[in-house]
């Protein structure tokens, strides 16, 4: 073969090689920026739906500040949206906060009667503030103990609201533990937060045999024992808003405890 026409042999072989890696650095950009562009419009769903999940929550707590049980319809319908987008998107991809979680779970349990999903939620605040993480010391400390006694608090309440007594007697317990071990370094998780649990557990305790046809000589015990070591808590803790919505959810001191529920209900 001449010179000539072997050289222009290679010089189409070599336009066919660059043709085809172009082609295929094409289809692989193209590729690439579709895959950019179902990721970008992951994350704008995703933030999307945060976003939509803060609202429910601010509306929420509207509700249940204005409303409480009034407004229990109003406060179910919105945390089961959230509940919805939950499910829909997954805490992998939402990155919502433990707060969030026992927010709603609160609001459930104060001013609603769905106390499955108060419970649900309650449990989700718990998994992500109780789990361990690394320290700047080289050991490990909870993620968020105010948090994580918050979450044992609410689901002492969905417990009490269930005539639960073992179960709210383990969150209560379970909730002043960490006020123990957390407690060092932190001034609130220490001491009131201690006030808060313990003056929360006598009322709970009240509101439960409250709700039962007629409680046991050992369930008012338990009652009485209850709310004497919760005195100085209550002394503490004064006229506070918290303290007064609880009370108000009792109707009679059944047990014939020291606590003057008329003067606890009044703000």
């Amino acid at each position: 073969m001449p010179n000539t026409e072997r050289v222009s042999a290679w010089s189409a072989l070599a336009s066919a090689a660059i043709a085809l890696m172009a082609a295929v650095a094409s289809t692989v950009s193209a590729l690439f920026g579709v895959n950019a562009s179902r990721d970008l419009a992951d994350t704008q769903r995703q933030d999307a739906a945060r976003t939509e999940i803060s609202q429910y929550v601010v509306q929420m707590s509207e509700f249940d500040r204005t409303g409480g049980s009034a407004r229990r319809n109003e406060i179910v319908t919105l945390a089961r949206q959230v509940d919805s987008l939950i499910n829909q998107y997954g805490q992998r991809e939402l990155h919502l906060s433990a707060s969030t979680y026992r927010l709603i779970g609160l609001f459930l349990t104060l001013s609603t009667t769905d106390l499955e999903l108060a419970e649900r939620m309650a449990r989700k605040a718990l998994d992500l503030a109780a789990h361990l993480e690394p320290d700047s010391a080289g050991g490990m400390h909870m993620a968020d103990p105010l948090e994580a006694l918050q979450a044992h608090r609410v689901r002492a309440d969905v417990a009490a609201q269930n005539l639960d007594f073992p179960k709210m007697t383990r969150e209560y317990k379970a909730s002043l533990k960490i006020s123990e071990t957390e407690g060092g370094r932190n001034r609130y998780i220490r001491i009131e937060a201690q006030h808060f649990t313990r003056a929360y557990w006598a009322l709970s305790a009240m509101q439960l045999v409250d709700a039962l046809g007629k409680p046991t000589a050992q369930q008012c015990n338990e009652v009485r024992y209850r709310t004497d070591w919760a005195k100085a808590d209550f002394e503490a803790l004064g006229k506070n808003p918290e303290i007064v919505r609880r009370a108000n959810r009792i109707a009679k001191d059944k047990c014939g405890t020291w606590v003057d529920l008329d003067r606890l209900k009044q703000w």
